[in-house]
C-alpha cells in the first residue's frame, strides 16, 4: 500500500512516515498542494493522501477539493492531518470531500487507529 503524505514540515512528513513504514507502507512526500498534484498525476498508484490544512501554494483544503474534482481519483482515501482542529474546519474538510481528520499532535497508535478506520490496515 502507498500513501502520499503532504506538509510543509519536513520534520512532520519525517514523523508520519516513520509511522507509516512501521505499518508496512511505502511512503512518498510532498512539502505542498502543488507538488503533491503534480506527484499524483505522473503516478496516481496511491491508497491514500495524508493533507495538512495549512501550507504555502496550494493548501490543504484546495488539494483535497483538485483530488474530488479529479475522476482519476475517484476511491482515493484523502485524510486531513493538521492542527486546525475546530468544528468548522473539521465540517468543511468533510464537507469538501475528506474522508477522516486527525488532529496534531498526534501519536504513532493513533495514527494506526485512523488508517484502520480507512480501511487501509486490518
Amino acid at each position: 500500500m502507498r500513501l502520499l503524505i503532504v506538509d510543509d514540515s519536513q520534520t512532520m512528513r519525517s514523523i508520519l512516515a516513520s509511522y507509516a513504514d512501521h505499518l508496512g507502507f511505502e511512503t512518498c512526500q510532498a512539502p505542498d498542494g502543488l507538488a503533491a498534484l503534480a506527484l499524483l498525476e505522473k503516478d496516481s498508484d496511491f491508497d491514500a493522501v495524508l493533507i495538512d490544512w495549512d501550507m504555502p501554494n496550494l493548501n490543504g483544503l484546495g488539494l483535497l477539493k483538485a483530488i474530488r474534482a479529479n475522476p482519476e481519483f475517484d476511491g482515493l482515501k484523502t485524510m486531513m492531518v493538521t492542527a486546525q482542529s475546530g468544528y468548522e474546519h473539521l465540517s468543511e474538510a468533510i464537507h469538501c470531500g475528506a474522508d477522516d481528520y486527525l488532529m496534531k499532535p498526534l501519536d504513532e497508535p493513533m495514527f494506526g487507529e485512523k488508517l484502520r478506520v480507512l480501511g487501509l490496515v486490518a
